[in-house]
């Protein structure tokens, strides 16, 4: 952390960015599982060329001989340009802060005042990081929500001229649940188009949404059907020994998995609260959305903040920053970002709905 003060322009500011590498954030499941792409732009808006994905139409048979060949489709293309939008919070170190706790002088160098600027810092780091992963969580549905409201903020779907593919999935144990989940996995191949073949999909559920999927009476049936001559291959089979939806504790708080072929259903872990106390949920308990790691699919751009200093370089996650001490008594700092988190191809954020009526 820089503590140097130029004693001619005392308004030079004090650079916090390298701090927050020590900074263990509370917030980050997505945010912080490289499922974006990061880049750092030198300018406040971001413009990229969306193709349309149609899925391979077959041609007739030909003459060997005659040029009847035929054309195949080509893909449209336009252009979708967004902004960036802004988190900036501010804080700060107070004399009154270190009355009674700090002995000796009182200055930026001081351990006591470098020990209360970090604890500052780690508070804000952490509000900014639910407001980040927020951000970016939401990002994943084809709509980026404002943490205030839950207005929307940045739509993907009006952006790019597509609309978001509503599937059903029925949980209703007397009916077959693997006819709604292979309908899931068609319909994204379909959504996919051209760009290759499709690995695990990840289906974010809520809790009940959750329950009703992983207890349903198909997959136990075939779980049971691991005793049959399989042994102790039967004792590693999560419905047989007890551990199907168990809680598995991450880094940023419980969340239950449970696979099925190449569909990986999971709950988030982590709860976010308003600016107004109100206790808010990232989905929906009867409600899911897909998370496809298709490349290029996820991207979030960093404009550079709004300072001199900054002009025309390459933006960052965080920046952070300090006045130093001001009047002889506090030092403000600020925490911002100004990014544009979004989808390339929104479609792929399936809105499910799991039902057992």
């Amino acid at each position: 952390m820089a503590t140097i003060r130029n004693p001619v322009n005392q308004n030079t500011i004090i650079d916090l960015s390298p701090a927050l590498e020590n900074i263990p954030f509370q917030y980050g499941q997505y945010s912080n599982s490289g499922l974006f792409a990061e880049q750092g732009i030198t300018a406040t808006t971001h413009m990229y060329r969306v193709k349309e994905e149609k899925n391979a139409k077959m041609t007739k048979i030909t003459s060997r001989t005659e040029r009847n060949a035929m054309a195949v489709d080509k893909q449209k293309e336009k252009l979708v340009t967004m902004g960036a939008i802004s988190l900036k919070e501010t804080g700060g170190v107070h004399v009154e802060d270190l009355i009674g706790v700090s002995s000796g002088v009182f200055n930026e160098d001081s351990t006591s005042f470098q020990q209360a600027t970090i604890q500052e810092l780690t508070r804000m780091a952490n509000v900014g990081a639910a407001n980040y992963e927020y951000l970016i969580t939401t990002a994943t549905q084809g709509r980026v929500l404002d943490p205030l409201d839950g207005s929307v903020a940045m739509d993907n779907f009006l952006q790019t001229g597509t609309a978001q593919t509503a599937i059903t999935i029925d949980a209703n144990p007397a009916n077959s649940i693997t006819d709604s989940l292979n309908a899931l996995v068609n319909e994204i191949s379909t959504l996919n188009g051209y760009n290759g073949n499709l690995g695990t999909i990840e289906v974010v559920l809520g809790e009940q949404a959750f329950n009703n999927i992983v207890n349903h009476p198909d997959f136990a049936a075939m779980y049971q059907l691991s005793f049959t001559g399989l042994g102790n291959a039967a004792l590693q089979e999560p419905v047989i020994n007890g551990t199907l939806g168990r809680n598995q504790r991450t880094q940023y708080g419980h969340r239950r998995t449970f696979q099925w072929d190449n569909l990986l259903f999971v709950t988030y872990p982590q709860k976010f609260q308003r600016w107004n106390g109100t206790s808010v949920s990232i989905i929906d308990t009867n409600k899911g959305w897909t998370i496809v790691d298709v490349a290029g699919l996820y991207e979030v751009k960093f404009a550079p903040a709004p300072y001199v200093s900054m002009f025309q370089s390459e933006g960052q996650r965080w920046t952070a920053r300090s006045t130093g001490i001001i009047n002889d008594t506090h030092t403000d700092m600020t925490l911002e970002s100004h990014m544009i988190p979004y989808m390339k191809r929104p479609e792929m954020a399936v809105d499910i709905t799991v039902t057992v009526v």
